[in-house]
């Protein structure tokens, strides 16, 4: 094995992939190291949506946007002028950042006909049509044998739990038996699943990718095509350096360490610390372990290393992770799944949150990381737990509650499991749930009253145009308003989560990593989650994970491409 490289890249998600695929079309030698045997980590989990505004797919869509109104959006929106600077260098460099990668890899996002609205409609700047790019469908057989080196998706958040499904596909599968359109979009899939089944079975799973799945899948594709080496089931254990300067790393693999030299540095991208315990007891003490919807294998690894080479933990946040209802369940193989409530069930009608005191405390039908902020106590509230999602009979044949889709048959298994919690009446529900059976009644009894009439007096659930997104448009008047009064009754018990922390290494706008000092540390950069998120610890949109995950990749390149007596600026 070659022990010389221009750049080595720690982790295999976007963030990493993406820096792989730029700095060799720089004409750097590059190489990533993985420290699984799975490609992508937790973007194979992710929807892989991007929030890039102005990007040429947005533009191409005809959008009315702006850099200014962009800007002016964040401004309103994150709260926190930490990190100002690498948001407006996250504008202005963006939609470039996008176009240079997709000129190595061919297409990889498009604009959705109906798009998510930014996540505050309402706020200065905001896009009612949204600035998101979703990945493109992939057909995963291109990889080949390669197929089985990716990450798969959360079986929970696919039919049958093999095929990976495209928000419209849900939208579709819910409207089978209204809609021809919506029976012959769904015939498709289950042929397509039937397929994979006997045709394709030696694949494992589904091969139609989708989301994050998809988005790793293309990039993946372009790594392999430019034969850039991909060492799996490798661990970094620490880095080297010359003085101040990074000049490599040691890494394990196959049980021996090796010392492989980097001669424009290191670039640390292996999402973050969800999985780590020592690090979120520093900034996560009121979050316990256990409830992350990412990759188990996402164990603080690159920032507990730079950490103790000297850099920064940033903890100027106002919150350290991006946050999500998550619930819990028993799988049939007995691995425990963790689901994040983000955007199918929440929103619907006929669905509310309770706390501790059997009343609903936030709009349902709003983003999930504020959904867990109020959960928190962090609203102008206090402290929610525990918390309960409550429906009816109506709402369970209709729509997937948590992780059970409409189906009688897998509603019983997921009573049988304890993951559903059923009731023939609300008071029984209600011992069920350890709450006062008169205050949970009255707390539906409000709701019914409010469906009723079409508008959420308490907290205004559907009146915001990303409530009304995530609706039912044929429920009327309001998409995201219904009543709890057909028995038999349902409820999930749902715990403080995340889909990855927002705290990491203190980095520059060109992702350079800090020390404590504020001095960028020479040949040590940062990008993904291992990179101190640049929205401060709030969250505007879907995307803005991905979108500075590929564009701070984009930064960290052209930094060490560089002639080294310009890299010092």
């Amino acid at each position: 094995m070659n022990k010389i490289y221009d750049l080595v890249i720690a982790g295999s998600g976007a963030a990493g992939l993406s820096a792989a695929i730029l700095a060799h079309a720089k004409g750097l030698s590059v190489l990533v190291i993985e420290k699984t045997n799975l490609i992508g980590g937790t973007s194979c989990y992710s929807g892989g949506v991007a929030w890039v505004p102005t990007s040429q797919h947005n533009l191409a869509t005809g959008i009315s946007d702006s850099m200014d109104q962009a800007a002016l959006y964040l401004d309103s929106t994150v709260r926190n002028d930490h990190e100002r600077d690498a948001r407006v260098e996250y504008l202005r460099r963006g939609a470039e950042a996008i176009a240079s990668l997709e000129r190595e890899t061919g297409p990889l996002f498009y604009v959705r006909a109906i798009n998510s609205p930014d996540y505050y409609p309402d706020a200065d700047g905001a896009s009612q049509e949204g600035r998101a790019m979703t990945p493109l469908t992939v057909d995963g057989r291109v990889l080949g044998a390669h197929f089985r080196d990716l990450r798969a998706p959360l079986p929970e958040l696919c039919l049958f739990g093999r095929q990976m499904l495209e928000l419209m596909d849900v939208y579709h599968l819910l409207n089978a038996r209204r809609s021809f359109k919506s029976a012959v979009h769904t015939a498709k899939l289950l042929l397509r699943d039937l397929r994979d089944r006997t045709v394709y079975r030696r694949y494992g799973r589904g091969t139609r990718l989708t989301g994050g799945n998809a988005l790793v899948a293309n990039l993946y594709r372009t790594v392999l095509a430019r034969q850039i080496p991909v060492l799996r089931e490798t661990s970094l254990v620490d880095l080297v350096k010359d003085g101040d300067v990074v000049t490599g790393v040691v890494v394990r693999r196959a049980g021996r360490r090796e010392q492989i030299r980097a001669r424009r540095g290191v670039i640390l991208a292996t999402g973050g610390f969800p999985w780590s315990k020592p690090l979120r007891e520093t900034m996560m003490e009121d979050a316990p372990i256990g409830f992350s919807a990412t990759s188990p294998d996402s164990t603080g690894d690159g920032i507990a290393i730079a950490i103790a080479k000297g850099a920064k933990l940033d903890a100027d946040n106002v919150e350290p992770a991006f946050w999500s209802p998550v619930s819990t369940a028993k799988r049939p193989d007995g691995t425990v799944a963790r689901f994040p409530h983000l955007m199918a069930d929440r929103a619907k009608p006929g669905l509310i949150a309770v706390n501790k005191h059997g009343k609903r405390f936030y709009n349902e039908a709003e983003n999930y990381h504020d959904f867990v902020r109020a959960m928190l106590g962090r609203l102008n509230n206090e402290d929610q737990q525990p918390v309960h999602f409550i429906c009816d009979a109506d709402f369970v044949s209709k729509y997937a509650f948590g992780s059970v889709p409409p189906l009688a048959s897998e509603r019983r298994r997921a009573v049988r499991s304890g993951y559903l919690i059923k009731a023939a009446t609300i008071a029984e529900l209600a011992g069920k749930l350890g709450l006062e059976a008169s205050a949970l009644q009255e707390t539906i009894n409000r709701l019914n009253v409010d469906a009723a009439g079409g508008v959420d007096t308490e907290f205004g659930k559907g009146a915001s145009a990303y409530n009304r997104y995530l609706g039912d448009a044929g429920n009327l008047p309001n998409p995201c308003l219904g009543p709890i009064a057909k028995a038999p009754f349902y409820a999930i018990r749902v715990h403080v989560g995340d889909i990855g922390t927002a705290a990491g290494l203190a980095a520059d706008i060109h992702s350079r990593v800090m020390d404590e000092r504020g001095e960028p540390i020479p040949g040590l950069y940062a990008c993904g989650n291992d990179r101190n998120s640049i929205m401060g610890g709030f969250y505007p949109s879907g995307g803005i994970t991905i979108g500075p995950a590929l564009v701070f990749a984009f930064l960290a390149v052209e930094h060490a491409a560089r002639p080294q007596s310009t890299r010092a600026a």
